[in-house]
């Protein structure tokens, strides 16, 4: 069976279908809170944020791109008639009340379509790259698949769909397509500007295909930011987001750590596969930065594709990932651990949370365990990095 393609998808959607329904994180909740206001045709969502926070049942600002906003916000219109009855009062009510909602596991079900299509989307890219790797496999068969996109509920399964989408237009010379869907990817979140300067330094032989992906890049962030730049509320609820500010907080000496390490791995790594070199980027990322567990969704498809080919790589990227998700569990939000499992039974809010458990039972500081857990994070991540850069891999693998 896991040698038939056609089987393995149909696996991973029974999977998915049986996952969805029974976990839950609010993240999925309050973008969708935001995202229904494009049906009540209020198109700066900003503003009205802005406008009516006082009387909002939930107060938190739209921190995402407006192409985020107009493509989620349309999703939601698309969903509403395969909703049972309840939905719009569920996501507005933020009493107690919303975790007993007799329809919540369906809400949850309908809502993570649009991911479960994505990330179905994205293994079927991989078969596509590398037909003969078993890489699809990992990725349909992975847990932490299931955790990113089903229990997290978030919506970076898009943008990592079309950032690997983009690499294989660019596989395919067909570098305006390319340029669009990446531009699309960015436009959604920026973080994938983390992977453009590898990707012009691969194109940079060829001026004009150089030119070419950045000019259509451009177009779909000119097209959706633009009507929005001179609204102050648009840069006050953006800039708030803090992705930069965190890739600058780590310093020794004044000096911001992780633009430093990246140049060398752009300077380094021209040998590597875009692929190798985004996963040494995904690698430094997480070593210097305080992170949300929902982004290892950007840099998994680039580790699979790095990592799994080799016995040493596999041991290193599990040790990586077990440290990472010991990280994760004793951060002091019981949505990252039981507050999951909801749907199934409220009762589960009321466990203590690992870092209690920690704390009360253990007598530590889980915040002192969570820095030793970084710095194993940190040397594992330096050891795959030394390792792969002193590797032959050709520039193309």
């Amino acid at each position: 069976m896991f040698q038939n393609p056609k089987k393995i998808f149909f696996l991973a959607l029974l999977i998915r279908l049986l996952v969805a329904p029974w976990f839950y994180h609010p993240d999925l909740k309050s973008q969708h809170f935001h995202f229904q206001f494009l049906a009540q045709n209020h198109l700066n969502i900003y503003s009205y944020i802005s406008q009516n926070k006082s009387h909002l049942p939930y107060t938190d600002t739209f921190n995402y791109l407006p192409l985020t906003y107009f493509t989620f916000g349309s999703v939601q219109s698309l969903l509403s008639p395969l909703m049972p009855s309840g939905f719009l009062s569920w996501i507005n009510d933020w009493s107690t009340a919303q975790y007993v909602h007799p329809n919540l596991p369906i809400f949850l079900l309908i809502l993570k379509i649009p991911y479960l299509i994505l990330d179905l989307a994205l293994g079927y890219l991989l078969f596509k790259l590398f037909p003969t790797r078993p890489f699809f496999k990992i990725w349909l068969l992975c847990p932490l698949t299931l955790y990113l996109i089903y229990l997290l509920g978030n919506f970076d399964i898009l943008p990592s769909f079309l950032t690997l989408l983009s690499l294989y237009f660019i596989s395919k010379n067909k570098l305006i397509i390319s340029g669009l869907v990446f531009g699309l990817a960015v436009s959604l979140k920026l973080y994938p500007l983390m992977f453009l300067p590898f990707i012009i330094l691969y194109l940079l032989p060829k001026i004009r295909s150089t030119i070419i992906f950045s000019l259509f890049l451009l177009l779909p962030l000119f097209v959706s930011i633009v009507p929005f730049a001179a609204s102050p509320d648009f840069w006050q609820s953006f800039l708030g987001s803090g992705l930069t500010q965190k890739l600058l907080e780590l310093k020794i000496f004044t000096i911001p750590v992780f633009p430093v390490l990246y140049l060398l791995i752009l300077l380094l790594g021209r040998r590597l596969s875009l692929y190798s070199q985004i996963s040494l980027v995904g690698l430094l990322f997480f070593s210097t930065v305080r992170f949300h567990p929902q982004w290892l969704l950007w840099f998994l498809p680039f580790f699979i594709i790095t990592f799994s080919s080799n016995h040493l790589s596999r041991f290193l990227i599990g040790i990586f990932i077990t440290t990472f998700f010991g990280y994760v569990f004793l951060i002091n939000d019981q949505f990252l651990t039981w507050g999951h499992l909801l749907p199934i039974n409220p009762l589960f809010l009321s466990l203590r949370m690992p870092s209690d458990i920690v704390r009360l039972r253990l007598h530590q500081d889980p915040a002192i365990i969570q820095i030793y857990f970084k710095y194993f994070m940190t040397a594992v991540s330096a050891l795959l990095i030394f390792i792969r850069l002193k590797s032959r891999a050709p520039h193309n693998s």
